[in-house]
């Protein structure tokens, strides 16, 4: 079984387009259900679970410069967890993490607990930013892919926060390099592996916002992009997996360069006139 559904917006449930039950009633407790499923068939269970699991305060207190318009941590005041190649599975998960990280991580705990007490496999897995062609134009499910359709359909885009620069960075993941580790997990009984594991595409896919406008510029032609100081809440300058664990535990690695989704996104936005709203 693999538990795949979620709400994904970081914002939900305190955002007021969806109510906080309903975020625990989806994340939380449609992981339950799958829990409740997996006891009684002695099925293996999968979660899909996110980089927001890990304690907001530390990473928004990360002391980051901007190197190519790109924000970077700076070495010698890193927290534990946090080396060059990203967070590890070793960062801090102490609240805040977001009602939506506080029902992710909720549901790893209950996986593990209930795979413990009854018997059956569980295997967790810390996703990057999903990006690739067809994704939904949400920022909220991608900022990719919604920035590139955005882009391309001549839509409004603004630089939120930090500055209104848009050197916030993130790392970016393509779904089908995951499906490998997936296929493995869900043959695996071997208890001696590491449950929960980060799977991104690390430093090499990282990007801000600026430097995507950039690609787009290159591709589409430059245009103005807003921009508004204002801080969001859970807004964090750089978030980045590092996924060495996977590679060591399972001989995983993303195949997929951030270029390559960029190109494949780009593509799919030019056969489409309103992805944004025919997706929202």
């Amino acid at each position: 079984m693999i538990d795949a559904a979620a709400n994904p917006s970081v914002l939900a449930g305190v955002d007021g387009k969806s109510s906080s039950r309903q975020l625990i009633d989806y994340n939380l407790l449609g992981t339950v259900n799958l829990l409740e499923y997996c006891k009684q068939h002695k099925a293996g269970f999968v979660l899909l679970s996110t980089s927001r699991v890990y304690s907001i305060p530390p990473l928004a207190a990360l002391n980051v410069t901007p190197h190519e318009e790109a924000f970077q941590p700076q070495h010698g005041s890193l927290p534990a967890g946090l080396t060059d190649q990203g967070i590890s599975e070793q960062f801090s998960t102490t609240p805040p993490v977001s009602l939506y990280g506080a029902t992710k991580l909720s549901s790893e705990l209950l996986a593990l607990e209930y795979g413990l007490t009854f018997d059956f496999p569980v295997w967790i897995n810390r996703c990057g930013v999903m990006a690739g062609a067809g994704q939904f134009g949400k920022a909220d499910q991608g900022i990719f892919a919604f920035w590139l359709h955005s882009w391309k359909e001549q839509r409004s885009l603004k630089y939120i926060g930090f500055g209104g620069h848009g050197y916030q960075v993130r790392d970016c993941l393509h779904p089908r390099d995951l499906v490998p580790l997936l296929l493995k997990q869900c043959t695996e009984t071997n208890s001696d592996r590491s449950p929960v594991v980060n799977v991104s595409g690390g430093v090499k896919s990282a990007m801000s916002l600026a430097q995507l406008s950039h690609w787009c510029a290159d591709r589409w032609g430059h245009r103005a992009i807003g921009a508004d100081a204002t801080p969001r809440p859970f807004d964090l300058p750089w978030v980045v997996l590092d996924s060495s664990m996977a590679a060591q535990e399972w001989g995983w690695e993303p195949a997929t360069s951030v270029q390559q989704i960029l190109t494949e996104i780009a593509t799919f936005a030019e056969s489409q006139s309103d992805w944004i709203g025919f997706s929202k």
